[in-house]
């Protein structure tokens, strides 16, 4: 995967971005996934539905996801992942760091294009950031 950090902030210095702008940056590929998502943490009029799917470890539709990031205010943290079919592993992994910016891995490059041309603070991720866990734990503990 490759992947991309969004940073883009206004005048006073928050960050300007929010999951529904990557979404419809992202258009209507993201429709035909399943999401799921973890260690979430948000504000806004749907931020407890998206809890009770988050805790539940359910999928949802990309329909349903756009609804409801839709009336977030602020996501401060959580990692969102979308498969496509029955794949094990997801193809795009949006994950919102502290309230300072997004990071996107897909294996789609024309995904990081688009949001490359759409939002003004972007930088490269280091490669398989997503695996950065994984690793640092196996060299932790030597297996």
């Amino acid at each position: 995967m490759q992947g991309i950090t969004i940073t883009d902030q206004t005048t006073d210095g928050f960050l300007a971005v929010n999951l529904i702008d990557i979404l419809q940056a992202i258009g209507p590929l993201l429709l035909t996934t399943k999401w799921q998502f973890t260690n979430l943490e948000c504000f806004g009029k749907t931020a407890e539905s998206l809890y009770s799917y988050a805790d539940s470890s359910s999928y949802i539709s990309g329909e349903i996801l756009v609804q409801l990031a839709a009336k977030i205010t602020q996501v401060i943290d959580g990692k969102f992942q979308a498969y496509r079919g029955n794949e094990n592993q997801p193809w795009l992994i949006i994950t919102a760091v502290d309230s300072s910016a997004y990071d996107v891995e897909t294996v789609d490059e024309n995904i990081l294009v688009k949001l490359r041309q759409q939002f003004q603070q972007v930088s490269e991720l280091p490669g398989n950031i997503s695996l950065m866990p994984k690793l640092l734990t196996v060299l932790h503990t030597g297996d």
